[in-house]
């Protein structure tokens, strides 16, 4: 993480903050609580204008209450600087006797109590700051075993200093620090800690979650990963275009100093039958043969039954394969055209059966005649090779395997079972390819194997929660190619707008969370049960947060941020 900003030194500070509390001494009311309005209210130093390098002092330690924990501390604000006291703002805390500092973050506050209950004229200021650890000499944050004391100083946390403590440089650009316009947030495409970690965006429509994966694409091309995008709304469609959004433009320009721009490597791959609004897509089919066929039944909902037969005909389908090059091997061992064609019923000795099957009985001929017909309605899609895709070729996926290169399936005009098949056939291959390679070396095509970033758009339709229980061979083997994968440099970006609809085993794959806008106490609980590390209190702020404003939350930082993200500079088709 980058931050820009003049330097402070700690020394001043620290000078500052004694002089500050030196002053403030006999200003305590009475024997009961602190009273920090009266200790600073007139004090002209406490209300200073933003400035990187000037030290805003904020208030003090209270007096715990009952409800104390170890994590956070209560906040005493200056009456002059409940301004400044905002949630998620990164302050200081220090001990002017023992010297002792703090790094803390603002979780909730400011609020306002009477004094008096007679007059609004007279009231405290409180808030609540979560303590992240204690600063030691050389510039180090380390987990501290205690707390700041009552009536140590609170003061606004220097953007120089910040950098130090939170500065993961990097060279991919996600926006700034809420709160903290000149503070940007960047991450390392290098590091284990991020990308190779699988990815979880979630937010409800609106929220900016679309934008904040089109950011993290836009990146990870730059920094010569080979990305990969399973469009279901077709809004990645015309990336290689610039931004044509005037409010995001001006964005861009004004706290950013960058310009729209469009993706200059980028294929956009779509089923023979839809359309595609890319001006120059590419048609293609998936082959059914390279799926297991456990996970193609698992997306095809087959029944016990149903799955048994599947299984069966599959078999004597790659047996009874034939020729089809000049070498004298099959392309493929089966198409789901020898499917549909081996499961037709015949007539044979002692009634009817099944072609590929000749010994089945009269239960196997009724359930065949059941998968058959699902098949026939499979090949309508015309996303798989069967009779009317005879002219259409395979997605190829060395292709796709370009380091700098953003290549979308546009799947927004397929039903939900072809486009299923689709995603497991290109993670599935996908994962072949970078067991076979590691990162860096030569390919059998020559080219260099780059890292891979998949990005699945509402997961939630690939694999459900309410379904997960009839899926297991699709879970276990997504969960198989996350974990091995990210090993070898494989990401998955897993986005959706209904978190709880996502199954368990799917957001313990999502190491990294940009977590966005989510009203919905329903949509918000899966999503808050399994990120660890986040203060109670900032959860709260979630329901309300503006658009574009996400909580960061990942083992690349060493707590979770919120982050403003910057605008896509790429062009993002609207869809209602």
């Amino acid at each position: 993480m980058s931050i820009e900003g003049p330097e402070s030194t700690r020394e001043e500070q620290v000078g500052y903050i004694q002089r500050s509390a030196e002053s403030t001494n006999d200003h305590k009311a009475g024997a009961g609580r602190f009273s920090i309005n009266s200790a600073l209210a007139s004090t002209d130093e406490v209300h200073m204008e933003h400035s990187p390098d000037r030290t805003i002092v904020l208030g003090k330690v209270g007096v715990d209450e009952a409800s104390a924990d170890n994590a956070a501390i209560q906040a005493d604000v200056a009456h002059d600087a409940w301004l400044d006291f905002r949630r998620d703002t990164y302050v200081g805390i220090t001990d002017p006797h023992t010297d002792l500092e703090f790094l803390g973050r603002v979780v909730a506050g400011p609020f306002h109590s009477a004094e008096d209950s007679t007059s609004a004229e007279s009231y405290n200021t409180t808030g609540r700051i979560e303590v992240l650890g204690r600063i030691e000499e050389g510039e180090r944050l380390v987990s501290t075993p205690t707390r700041p004391r009552p009536g140590s100083v609170i003061h606004a946390f220097p953007e120089s200093r910040l950098r130090k403590f939170l500065g993961i440089g990097g060279d991919i650009l996600i926006g700034h620090f809420a709160g903290h316009d000149t503070l940007r947030v960047s991450a390392d495409s290098t590091s284990k800690n991020f990308l190779p970690r699988n990815v979880g965006i979630f937010g409800t429509v609106g929220s900016g979650k679309s934008n904040t994966a089109q950011v993290l694409i836009e990146e990870a091309v730059q920094a010569g990963w080979a990305v990969v995008v399973v469009d279901v709304e077709g809004e990645y469609v015309r990336m290689d275009e610039r931004s044509n959004d005037p409010r995001m433009i001006r964005i861009l320009a004004e706290e950013y100093q960058m310009e729209p721009d469009g993706i200059r490597d980028f294929h956009v791959y779509h089923p023979s039958s839809g359309r595609s609004d890319a001006k120059n897509p590419v048609a293609f089919k998936i082959p059914i043969s390279a799926l297991d066929p456990d996970i193609a039944a698992d997306i095809l909902e087959f029944n016990e039954a149903e799955m048994r037969v599947f299984g069966m005909v599959t078999t004597q389908a790659a047996l009874y394969a034939e020729p089809d090059d000049e070498s004298g091997e099959s392309a493929r061992p089966y198409t789901l055209q020898n499917l549909i064609d081996g499961l037709m019923e015949v007539p044979g000795i002692g009634g009817n059966t099944v072609r590929l099957l000749p010994l089945s009985n009269a239960e196997d001929v009724a359930t065949a005649s059941v998968v058959r017909s699902k098949l026939s309605h499979l090949g309508g899609s015309e996303m798989m090779d069967w009779n009317h895709t005879v002219g259409v070729d395979e997605l190829p996926i060395q292709d796709l395997l370009v380091g700098g290169r953003l290549s979308v399936l546009d799947v927004s005009e397929t039903d939900d079972r072809s486009r299923n098949l689709a995603i497991a056939y290109v993670l599935q291959t996908l994962f072949d390819m970078v067991i076979e390679t590691p990162r860096g070396e030569e390919m059998p095509s020559g080219q260099i194997r780059p890292p891979v970033l998949v990005v699945i758009e509402e997961v939630h339709t690939f694999v459900s929660r309410a379904a997960a229980s009839k899926m297991r061979a699709l879970l276990d083997n997504l969960q198989v190619i996350s974990r091995r994968g990210r090993k070898r440099w494989m990401a998955l970006a897993l986005v959706s707008q209904q978190p709880n609809h996502v199954p368990d085993e799917m957001f313990e794959l999502a190491n990294t969370r940009f977590i966005h806008q989510i009203k919905s106490k329903t949509n918000l609980d899966p999503v808050k049960e399994t990120t660890g590390g986040v203060d109670e209190k900032l959860w709260s702020s979630i329901p309300s947060m503006e658009p574009g404003r996400c909580l960061f939350a990942g083992s690349v930082f060493k707590n979770p941020l919120f982050v403003d993200v910057r605008p896509a500079r790429s062009r993002r088709m609207l869809v209602a």
